[in-house]
């Protein structure tokens, strides 16, 4: 015993000494006064240039260090420089003299008399590209909501398919979650194959379709997902002919919604948006050949990643002919901490979606947090996944469920035929000022698609493609049995087009007038709907001088209840809503 408690009396002394040293071992190596970096991000891109932007919690220098990032298999080994000895907390440092089009691996170094801390991340310059963005959509949309262009609604994705590939020249990438049905597309992909277009294909790790075997035999690479398949390779994103091509205007990603099957394309609610811009095929190139394993045509599978073997190694803003984008891939670069801060901290006035999944906490207590705050939400469910165990739907829609939200939110499910299969919400698309954007992609509301599947995720921060979404959305609404969202046409950004005002009396039995001041000559639609969105008068459709304007609505064949009258003009377009008592 005596020998026992010895043996004790020494392992405990060395414990207390090793604890001793281990602690001052950390406090040289992380001394109290080490700054450490915060917030680091880029901005103000240009062809030639961009500007860094960090934190540190300790005043310190600043320095960078960058290189041309070619592949994701090269060494590190930084060619330039920048450094500024002021002893700062907040980092600002330009560079210029870039490549456009061009991914960059940057460090930044902040150090102070207590040492250097380095941070590091990718960016990538604007390219000389176009950047023109088209958007589709296979069923209809409601152009009563568009602010000037109205969105493509009805397109056979089929034929849009096939145009987009006998149009590529030099090089086509290509990953779906499933591939089926149309020999059409798949005779697309050979007659490039044989013309010379050089073709890789990531597909799911799901059991081959016949039009996939038909790519093989024609000698068209394809690599499948081999990786922990509980989880998905879910991406549906394409780039045309972005390698061996020197030209910035013929290079194009598509992505969207969409997977290549009949219910898909025919069914089921998709969108399709195509942008033509080099640095933004650039990121998805990237993405894609870590998955493939290599750089060349042929795959690595030995090197292939897929899941959580991915890494954080793209850069995530973009500037796209002046329109800011935003890229992150799932499940390496968080994308529901992106959306959620996205959603908690843009939207002025409203947030609408339209998502086939949705069970995801992070994004649910951000829309919570949205609605709570008296902001617009309403949203669109497909109506067989509302029925998941775990779906939001039920508890947004305030019924007798544990976490029910009170009150309930705007949101309804479509009972049509075929799945509501988008992934898209939309900020501030029912007003013209505040934050206009739209987030689309593959990526479900939904857990898998956060930490296992292979997803894309693509916000925009442009006016005009939130318009062509709202469009969509609006009319989506509509027939799950939404009423229709009130359009904000003042624009406190641009010269006034027009007061609207409220239609006197209100409520009112039979006839009511409905005033209104045009600040300049415009043609002016006047029009009525009911309270399921259908319009069913249009009062006015003229040509009208500016000043004070005076329209009266006898409402007399019509039953009681909630009606609204819209006033466009010039792009503007404004919606207020009535009461007919009877």
């Amino acid at each position: 015993m005596k020998i026992e408690k010895t043996l004790f009396s020494l392992v405990f002394a060395l414990f207390v000494q090793c604890i001793f040293f281990t602690d001052k071992c950390l406090s040289q190596q992380f001394p109290d006064n080490l700054p450490v970096i915060s917030n680091l991000t880029y901005d103000n891109i240009t062809q030639t240039g961009v500007t860094l932007f960090w934190l540190t919690d300790l005043a310190a220098d600043s320095k960078i260090k960058w290189m041309v990032a070619d592949s994701n298999y090269q060494s590190l080994s930084f060619t330039d420089s920048i450094y500024d000895a002021d002893i700062v907390t907040n980092h600002v440092i330009s560079i210029s003299n870039l490549q456009p089009a061009t991914i960059y691996k940057y460090n930044v170094i902040s150090q102070n008399p207590g040492g250097a801390t380095i941070d590091s991340g990718y960016f990538i310059t604007q390219s000389l590209s176009t950047g023109q963005v088209n958007v589709y959509f296979n069923h209809s949309v409601d152009i009563t909501v568009s602010t000037g262009e109205p969105a493509n609604g009805n397109v056979n994705f089929e034929d849009l398919f096939i145009k987009q590939i006998d149009s590529a020249k030099t090089s086509i990438d290509i990953t779906l979650w499933e591939f089926s049905y149309y020999t059409s597309i798949s005779a697309a992909l050979i007659r490039a194959k044989q013309r010379g277009v050089a073709i890789r294909f990531v597909y799911n790790h799901t059991e081959n379709t016949n039009v996939i075997d038909s790519l093989q035999k024609y000698g068209i690479p394809v690599l499948k997902r081999k990786f922990d398949t509980i989880f998905s390779m879910h991406n549906k994103f394409l780039i045309f002919d972005y390698r061996y091509n020197s030209n910035a205007h013929t290079k194009y990603l598509w992505t969207g919604s969409a997977n290549v099957s009949h219910p898909q394309f025919h069914t089921d609610k998709n969108n399709i948006i195509i942008i033509q811009d080099e640095a933004i095929c650039a990121i998805y190139t990237r993405e894609f050949e870590e998955m493939w394993g290599s750089h060349t045509d042929l795959p690595d599978s030995a090197r292939a990643k897929f899941g959580t073997q991915k890494a954080d190694n793209v850069p995530h803003i973009l500037n796209v002919a002046g329109t800011r984008m935003e890229v992150y891939f799932s499940p390496s670069d968080s994308v529901s901490r992106f959306l959620s801060n996205l959603m908690l901290t843009k939207p002025t006035h409203s947030l609408f979606f339209c998502m086939l999944k949705f069970e995801l906490p992070a994004v649910e207590s951000a829309l919570l947090s949205i609605h709570n705050s008296g902001k617009q939400l309403k949203g669109v469910f497909d109506l067989a996944n509302s029925l998941l165990p775990n779906s939001a739907y039920p508890r947004m829609k305030g019924l007798p469920v544990a976490n029910t939200w009170s009150p309930p939110a705007d949101v309804y499910t479509d009972s049509l035929s075929g799945l509501i299969h988008h992934k898209y919400f939309l900020i501030d698309a029912n007003t013209s000022f505040g934050n206009k954007i739209i987030s689309t992609g593959s990526f479900n509301w939904e857990v898998p698609a956060d930490i296992g599947n292979d997803e894309n995720s693509l916000t925009i921060f442009n006016s005009r493609v939130n318009n062509l979404y709202f469009q969509e959305l609006h009319h989506r609404f509509l027939e799950s049995g939404g009423g229709l969202i009130v359009v904000n046409g003042i624009n406190s950004e641009s010269p006034q087009q027009f007061l609207f005002l409220q239609n006197y009396p209100n409520p009112f039995c039979q006839t009511t007038t409905i005033s209104y001041k045009l600040f300049s000559p415009g043609s002016v639609n006047l029009s009525i709907f009911d309270i399921q969105g259908r319009k069913i008068e249009t009062l006015l459709n003229s040509w009208q001088e500016n000043g004070t304007h005076y329209v009266e609505w006898n409402a007399s064949k019509y039953s009681g209840g909630v009606y609204y009258y819209r006033l466009t003009t010039d792009g503007f377009n404004m919606t207020q809503k009535m009461i007919l008592a009877k």
